[in-house]
């Protein structure tokens, strides 16, 4: 048989050259509806199942994950740029703000009274860009879960993962709950506090070897020392800037 891709002669389901299947199909409307959305979503085993999985076991399926169990999982940083885009991509077609624009309204409004002209354009930036935002804070966070967490052998880049299925999934959190809180000031901080106890479920699940208590105090103090990085590094850029003054 004649490879269609790369002219290889060869005997087989696939080429043994380039590993083109020898079955290729015929363009029609039933090529489109079957592998189109399997190319994006890889519908037939990754996004929906990742997602499934995040729903009910998202610290058992991350570790698995991470010690080898990789085929039926989406990839993790695609995970998190196709979540983080459907949420912001939603609140931009339903005209609704997304949580973060709800959280630093106030921060701008008290900016525009102030004429805090610089500052106001950085939240502008942020409130824009959010998937980029999360990117760049998350190692930040994964940097404080590989401290805190050191004695569970996970390296840095294996915390860096496992937040990036965590951040996806909790944009999906977001994505459902945009859909039910949307009028009510009392409810804006709820999607994120959901948020943030989906991070300690998830946390608890994935460090099984110790103690729930233990573990509740270590993910506490993961957000402290996150918190702790940001204040650090708001002052540097603070530091920074009168430099260059």
């Amino acid at each position: 048989m004649i490879c269609k891709n790369c002219k290889n002669n060869f005997d087989g389901d696939f080429c043994n050259d380039c590993g083109q299947n020898s079955n290729v199909r015929r363009i029609d409307s039933k090529y489109l509806l079957d592998e189109i959305p399997n190319s994006i979503f890889q519908i037939n085993r990754g996004i929906l199942f990742t997602v499934k999985e995040l729903s009910i076991r998202p610290g058992h399926s991350i570790r698995e994950f991470i010690k080898g169990k990789r085929k039926s999982h989406y990839k993790p940083l695609a995970f998190l740029l196709i979540t983080s885009t459907l949420y912001v991509l939603s609140a931009y077609i339903f005209d609704r703000n997304t949580f973060m624009d709800d959280l630093i309204s106030g921060f701008k409004e008290s900016m525009n009274e102030n004429n805090e002209t610089s500052g106001l354009v950085a939240l502008n930036w942020i409130s824009k860009n959010q998937t980029y935002i999360t990117l760049i804070l998350l190692p930040l966070f994964s940097l404080a879960s590989y401290l805190t967490f050191l004695k569970s052998k996970y390296n840095y880049f294996e915390h860096l993962v496992l937040n990036f299925y965590i951040a996806g999934q909790q944009f999906i959190i977001y994505f459902i709950l945009s859909f039910i809180f949307f009028k009510e000031d009392f409810f804006l901080i709820t999607p994120i506090i959901i948020g943030i106890l989906y991070n300690y479920w998830a946390f608890n699940q994935f460090f099984k070897k110790k103690k729930t208590t233990k573990k509740i105090l270590l993910i506490t103090m993961t957000y402290l020392v996150y918190i702790s990085e940001l204040i650090i590094l708001s002052i540097l850029i603070s530091g920074i800037k009168l430099l260059i003054k």
